[in-house]
C-alpha cells in the first residue's frame, strides 16, 4: 500500500484546533500510541487498551473545551484538503498530549507543536510547563530543554516520566 500523498507534504502549518477536529486529534493519538509507542506497551494489548480506553472524539472534545485548555494541530494540505498529522493540548501550565502520526516523526512536527504551546504558555505568563513523558518521548522532551522533575510513575503498565521546563 503506497503512502498517502498527503503525508509526503513538505509543508505543515500548526494553527490552534477546537472541539470539531476532536475526531481526527484522537485518531492521530490513537495511532501515534499504537504504532510509535511500543516500548511503553510493548505491545501488550491489555496494557494498549488500558492507554487507549480514555482516547475518544468525546474526551477530547471536552479537553479541548475545558477551562484554561489550548490546543493545536498540525497540517498537511494534499488535493483532496489538510490533514491533521499531530496535536498538541496545553491545559495551562502542563502539557497533556503531544503526539504526532507515524508518517510524520522525525520531520519537525512536533518541534513546532511543542514550539506553539510553549510561546503561548509564555504569552499567558507561564513560569514553567510540566508534563509526564512516555519512555519513548523522553529523548524528545531532554532535546527540547525538558528536565527530570521527580519520580517515575507507574498506571496500567506503564511508567511517566515528571519533567519540566522553565520558560
Amino acid at each position: 500500500m503506497a503512502t498517502p500523498e498527503i503525508l509526503l507534504t513538505p509543508h505543515t502549518d500548526v494553527c490552534r484546533a477546537n472541539a470539531a477536529e476532536a475526531a481526527q486529534a484522537c485518531d492521530v493519538v490513537r495511532q501515534s500510541i499504537t504504532h510509535c509507542c511500543a516500548l511503553d506497551h510493548r505491545d501488550d494489548p491489555q496494557v494498549l487498551a488500558a492507554w487507549l480506553a480514555n482516547k475518544t472524539a468525546e474526551r477530547f472534545a471536552a479537553w479541548m473545551t475545558a477551562p484554561g485548555a489550548m490546543a493545536w494541530g498540525a497540517y498537511r494540505g494534499g488535493d483532496e484538503g489538510a490533514r491533521m498529522v499531530g496535536f498538541v493540548l496545553l491545559m495551562q501550565s502542563k502539557l497533556a498530549l503531544c503526539y504526532v502520526v507515524p508518517q510524520a516523526l522525525h520531520q519537525g512536527v512536533g518541534r513546532a507543536l511543542l514550539q506553539a504551546a510553549e510561546d503561548a504558555a509564555r504569552q499567558a505568563g507561564v513560569a514553567a510547563v510540566e508534563l509526564e513523558s512516555t519512555r519513548t518521548a523522553e529523548p524528545f522532551y531532554r532535546r527540547h530543554g525538558y528536565e527530570p522533575a521527580g519520580a517515575v510513575q507507574a498506571w496500567a503498565g506503564l511508567q511517566a516520566q515528571p519533567m519540566r521546563k522553565r520558560l
